[in-house]
Order: C-alpha cells, then sequence, then structure tokens
C-alpha cells in the first residue's frame, strides 16, 4: 500500500475529489443537511484558487481530500487567530476510512503549519463527526469550547493544536 499525501495537481479531477468529499459528509449518519454548504463541500475548484487542496493517493486512486487554509485572513478560516492556520472540508472515501488516510492528511497540515511558522492549527468539526474528533485528540489537538459556533441551528465543536 502506497500512501501519498500532496497538493491537487492541475491534472486531477477536482470534480471528482469535491464529490468525494461530499460523499463523505452526506455519508455520516445525523449529518444536518444544508443544501448551500453541501454544494460548498463539492466546489473545489472554487477554493484551489484562495486556499490548499490536498488530497489523499492510495496506490494512484484519490481517496481522501481536505482543504488547508495557511492564510489566517483567508476567505475560508472561521476562527479570527492572526497566528494560526486551519483545514476545512475534510472527506475520506468510506472504503478506506480506519487505515490512516484522514490521519496522514492531518499530519501534513500539522507538519505544513509549523514550516510556515505558525502558533496553532484550528479547525471546527460537527457532532455527528465522532470519528473525526478520536483522530483529533489523538493527533493531540484540544477542544477549545470558546471558540464553537452555531451555525443555523448546526453546532460547530473547535479544536486547537498548539504548536
Amino acid at each position: 500500500m502506497t500512501l501519498e499525501v500532496r497538493p491537487l495537481r492541475a491534472t486531477d479531477d477536482s470534480a471528482a475529489v469535491g464529490a468525494l468529499v461530499q460523499a463523505a459528509y452526506l455519508g455520516l449518519p445525523g449529518y444536518p443537511r444544508d443544501e448551500e454548504y453541501d454544494q460548498m463541500l463539492a466546489d473545489v475548484a472554487g477554493r484551489v484558487a484562495d486556499s490548499v487542496v490536498i488530497v489523499a493517493e492510495l496506490d494512484g486512486r484519490i481517496v481522501g481530500s481536505l482543504t488547508f487554509l495557511p492564510d489566517p485572513l483567508g476567505p475560508h478560516i472561521e476562527i479570527d487567530d492572526a497566528e494560526a492556520a486551519g483545514f476545512r472540508y475534510f472527506g475520506v472515501d468510506q472504503a478506506v476510512q480506519g487505515q490512516g488516510v484522514g490521519e496522514a492528511m492531518v499530519r501534513w497540515c500539522i507538519d505544513e503549519t509549523r514550516r510556515l511558522g505558525l502558533r496553532r492549527l484550528r479547525l471546527h468539526t460537527l457532532e455527528s463527526m465522532p470519528a473525526a474528533q478520536r483522530l483529533y485528540e489523538r493527533l493531540g489537538f484540544v477542544r477549545d469550547p470558546q471558540h464553537d459556533h452555531h451555525w443555523d441551528g448546526i453546532f460547530g465543536l473547535s479544536y486547537v493544536l498548539h504548536l
């Protein structure tokens, strides 16, 4: 098994990558559907201009993606913190969940945040994502309730990793 985490290439099928992310969210039990957000999940081509979309490629097939937010003032950042990067729109193909794909992508974000000299890595996750919460906690992220967020009845749990 060969796993590579890398930035999205111009030759990658951004629509297929977006569909993968969207399917990961829609497949979650209890995922709170929101048509506008569901479309944002799939819009990889729209995010690549102002963020860093990374993919996980397993044996030559893209099986995961997330959007890394290196600019603390960028358009997709959810928490105002001038010393933090973030990531969003994180999805792994259900067929390979539990095989280290998600962890490899989060580790890529941690390494890149350190390389950029930022002090923290921040994110929101949903209550319907307990596996992601376990992953974040295993990697050293801690809950940051002061930055929890409500979006029209959807509760976002805030996590931070201090570097």
